[in-house]
């Protein structure tokens, strides 16, 4: 079995959190902007939160929607919630009014900040101010940790939800395994809705650091990120593949913009080490670390590079080992076991990572999260990645995916989704949405057929998809053909439309 060294029994999540907001009430948890917020802040305002929701009648197993942009109010929500025992949903307020719905229709009440105005996603509404009541001083344990919106091939996203045991092992293996010389300051940037937004939060407020809050403009530059890492001692940032090439393109202009970076966690879609990362972090002497494991898990492998070694770093590293409690299996025969070195499988999740399942589903999840028989004789509840992986008697390499499933910016697509979405458009025969590599990043591209003459241009269906799905599922190219081809078994075939645009990728 390849586990991560056993840290013992977990706390539960919000315990954990508590104990470690009061052991120091006048530091810094979080910095918004121009203020900064201490613990005892953050205790506080999220103690009436707790308390609001509990008037209201909600408690252990409710779900909450908190709406709004990355902010001081956004994380005191999130752990108010957790406070009263309920789970998490963060909604984008950027997304599409039709998929924002669907996400937020499993949620017992929405919350947002105090100027914004009514969301009209179909839950109950209120402002932050409006919930805030008389603190709540019990500890309400609930079952849902957050829920996590992915892709699904139906055309309907669905939703992962989580326990908060598994935030509370990967918070606590983050503590442990922080060696460097000073507090793991960390930037709370990433996208709304995406799950490491979770593991930033957490792992910093257990090691009693600050949480620096960034806009989507500072994000997305990278000199200003730049500053902005410099300007409060940051030591860790979660990044997407893309942004960590981003970031390392513009350290070659301020090589020593960011003195005490210590640590560059990548996570959400397959790592990829180019000439400028390697560069950058061997002269900053940043450590890069290849997190890796789905929605329905969370993280459950890392792969630590350290920065002594950075011009011989792999362009495609390995994921590496399994952390917080993950147990890494193969399938054989319908029997879990262990992988053995050299062999190439799809990765089962075990152990404590492993989610409850999708809300509102209970024949996906069964299909999903099975119990299987392991050849230890004692039965595991599991999750089936879709990952083929390699175990090289070390540690794991990703190799494949063992269908048509998609990771864009550190998201997970089912082109099925946006292909439902391009079947809509009047004028489209047929649809299929592909992945091309651009830059050691991945952008969707589709290629349609017409019904009849005329029809839809690019700019019409781009305009389609952009109205119903994130931006991040909006094919950036487009190809129409008379007819899709086709493998020998008659199947699209996926890899020949790929080839349609390759001149693109080697324009851009």
């Amino acid at each position: 079995m390849h586990t991560d060294d056993a840290p013992g029994p977990q706390p539960s999540l919000v315990r954990a959190l508590l104990r470690a907001v009061r052991r120091d009430p006048r530091a810094v948890a979080v910095v918004d902007g121009a203020a900064a917020h201490t613990y005892a802040e953050l205790d506080r305002l999220s103690a009436e939160i707790a308390g609001g929701l509990a008037a209201r009648g909600l408690g252990p197993d409710d779900v909450l929607a908190v709406h709004g942009e990355r902010s001081w109010e956004r994380c005191a929500a999130v752990l108010g919630a957790w406070r009263a025992g309920l789970g998490v949903v963060c909604v984008d307020p950027g997304m599409p009014a039709p998929r924002a719905a669907r996400i937020a229709r499993h949620c017992a009440l929405l919350v947002r900040s105090d100027a914004s105005a009514p969301a009209g996603l179909g839950p109950a509404e209120a402002t932050l101010g409006e919930v805030r009541g008389a603190p709540l001083e019990e500890i309400r344990e609930g079952s849902v940790g957050y829920v996590i919106p992915t892709s699904g091939s139906t055309g309907e996203p669905k939703s992962v939800a989580v326990p908060p045991s598994v935030l509370a092992a990967l918070g606590d293996w983050h503590v442990r395994h922080w060696s460097h010389d000073r507090p793991p300051h960390t930037l709370q940037a990433a996208s709304i809705g995406f799950d490491v937004g979770y593991e930033e939060i957490v792992a910093t407020w257990l090691a009693g650091a600050a949480l620096v809050v960034v806009s989507d403009e500072e994000r997305q530059d990278p000199f200003t990120l730049m500053e902005v890492v410099r300007a409060h001692r940051v030591a860790r940032l979660f990044l997407p593949v893309v942004g960590l090439h981003a970031l390392a393109t513009a350290a070659v202009f301020e090589p020593d913009a960011m003195p005490d970076l210590r640590e560059i966690a990548v996570a959400g879609e397959r790592l990829a080490v180019n000439a400028e990362v390697r560069e950058f972090c061997a002269a900053a002497g940043v450590a890069l670390v290849n997190e890796y494991g789905p929605s329905e898990t969370h993280v459950v492998t890392q792969h630590r590079l350290d920065p002594r070694g950075a011009a011989s770093w792999p362009e495609h590293p390995p994921i590496g080992t399994a952390v917080a409690g993950a147990e890494l299996l193969r399938e054989a025969g319908g029997v879990l076991r262990p992988f053995a070195p050299g062999e190439e499988a799809e990765l089962i999740v075990a152990g404590g990572s492993v989610g409850l399942g999708y809300l509102g589903d209970a024949e996906l999840t069964a299909a999903r999260f099975r119990t299987l028989p392991h050849a230890d004789g004692a039965p595991r509840r599991c999750y089936a990645t879709g990952d083929l992986v390699r175990f090289d008697g070390e540690s794991f390499h990703f190799v494949a995916r063992a269908d048509d499933q998609l990771k864009v910016a550190g998201y997970r697509v089912e082109p099925g989704e946006v292909e439902a979405v391009l079947g809509t458009v009047p004028g489209v025969r047929r649809a299929v949405v592909v992945g091309v590599e651009v830059a050691g990043s991945r952008r969707l591209a589709a290629v349609w057929t017409r019904a009849g003459s005329g029809g839809p241009g690019p700019e019409d269906l781009a305009a389609a998809c952009a109205a119903r799905l994130p931006a991040y599922m909006v094919p950036r190219h487009f190809h129409r053909l008379d007819e899709l081809p086709v493998t020998a078994n008659g199947k699209v075939d996926r890899a020949a439309l790929r080839t349609l645009f390759a001149p693109a990728r080697a324009a851009a």
